[in-house]
């Protein structure tokens, strides 16, 4: 297959770039360039390569077995194991549509004043038309390039103003924490680049799109192609902020703080730039999140959890309107929601890693596809780093309890 027709078939892998490049990815690694420079830049560079596994892994299932990781669980594991898995994947989703909701809020107004929560509810009501069109994946995978073709042309544009320091970033490369604060921080970073419950999701678009095994290969490169592209622009705003912000000014908690802050610095093109890549991250987010969560949710209870099927868009309009109620009921910063939501993710993350891990090695299943030794290595290490994150978010309960 020649490159252009292997660049046609990058729909799937985007869809997962456009709700894993979500404003908590690109916030966490904002705040990772303005506190740490360069020195955390080898972070989103190892999610990355996780991510690129188990959304691997999960193509793979979906390809060779042709169904979806939760059919496959429900024969291995009972309708208990995956019921849970299914309910976990959609609390994960829906604390994180609170604060998708939220940032598009905000980066509307950054642009064109008035209240947050108007803003919030007008692009609700869009994303809630999206979602009861007739023959909806086709119209999604349209919109998603869109939308992350205007994040790679603003945050790539961003960073051309600002500018890098190529030997300290050379050197961020290198593992390693400043301080035991970068750990967490770290941490947070790879839970927002590395979504096991996006990966998961990988195995549903193979079914809308019909592929069987035949289509491995292309695959791999899709994959390969789409992550690759998320892990690119989370590495730029690192580099962006580290570039513009670090030793500057006072360390930037948001997104939409740094660029407000970019602008007497690089220039208003610089501002308008950054802006523009943070709404379309959060619109895209706030428009395929919900539908992940919802499809999750109906297909471990072993209901219909195809893309127009009517469960999988009521439960998805629920946790549209469910983001909306916070932003209306809270009204605070979207990046406290998100830090919150992400919270959420470790009752999701561990049970919902195993499932991948393990049925992509059974080889009853999978024959001559299960995982190589080197997938392996790579997934192991993917999966201790998710139990980092539980720990991680475990030790903020305990100290916010003390």
């Amino acid at each position: 297959m020649n490159l252009f027709k292997r660049l046609k078939v990058l729909g799937p892998a985007l869809v997962l770039a456009a709700v894993v490049l979500g404003p908590g990815s690109l916030t966490l690694s904002t705040i990772a360039g303005s506190v740490y420079g360069y020195r955390l830049l080898w972070i989103p560079v190892v999610a990355t390569v996780f991510m690129l596994t188990y959304t691997w892994m999960s193509a793979k299932i979906g390809l060779v077995t042709g169904e979806t990781l939760f059919q496959v669980s429900r024969r291995k594991y009972g309708p208990v194991v995956t019921g849970l898995a299914g309910l976990f994947g959609f609390l994960a989703i829906l604390a994180f549509q609170a604060g998708n909701t939220a940032a598009i809020g905000f980066a509307a107004q950054a642009f064109l004043g008035s209240d947050v929560r108007l803003w919030a509810a007008l692009f609700y009501l869009i994303a809630l038309g999206l979602l009861f069109l007739p023959d909806l994946y086709p119209k999604l995978e349209i919109l998603v390039k869109f939308f992350v073709g205007m994040m790679i042309l603003s945050f790539v544009g961003t960073l051309f103003v600002v500018g890098v320091d190529t030997g300290q970033a050379v050197r961020g490369l290198l593992p390693g924490f400043p301080n035991p604060a970068a750990i967490f921080l770290g941490l947070g970073i790879v839970a927002t680049t590395f979504p096991v419950v996006a990966a998961v999701y990988q195995t549903y678009l193979m079914r809308e799109k019909q592929w069987g095994v035949e289509q491995l290969r292309e695959e791999g490169f899709e994959s390969f192609v789409g992550i690759f592209i998320l892990g690119a622009i989370a590495t730029v705003i690192l580099l962006t902020s580290a570039g513009a912000i670090h030793g500057v000014i006072d360390p930037v908690f948001s997104a939409e703080g740094m660029a407000l802050q970019l602008e007497p610095l690089a220039g208003p093109a610089a501002f308008y730039l950054f802006t523009i890549g943070f709404f379309f991250a959060s619109i895209s987010s706030m428009i395929v999140n919900p539908l992940i969560g919802a499809t999750l949710l109906v297909d471990g209870f072993n209901q219909d959890a195809s893309m127009n099927a009517r469960p999988v868009k009521i439960w998805t309009a629920v946790a549209l309107t469910a983001g909306l109620a916070v932003v209306f009921i809270f009204r605070g910063s979207p990046i406290e929601i998100l830090r919150i939501a992400q919270a959420m993710t470790i009752i999701a993350f561990p049970l919902l890693g195993f499932l991948v891990l393990a049925i992509a090695n059974d080889t009853d299943i999978m024959g001559e596809y299960r995982n190589s030794l080197r997938t392996n290595i790579l997934g192991i290490l993917g999966y201790l780093t998710i139990l980092g994150i539980v720990f991680n978010y475990l030790r903020t309960v305990i100290e916010m309890v003390r």
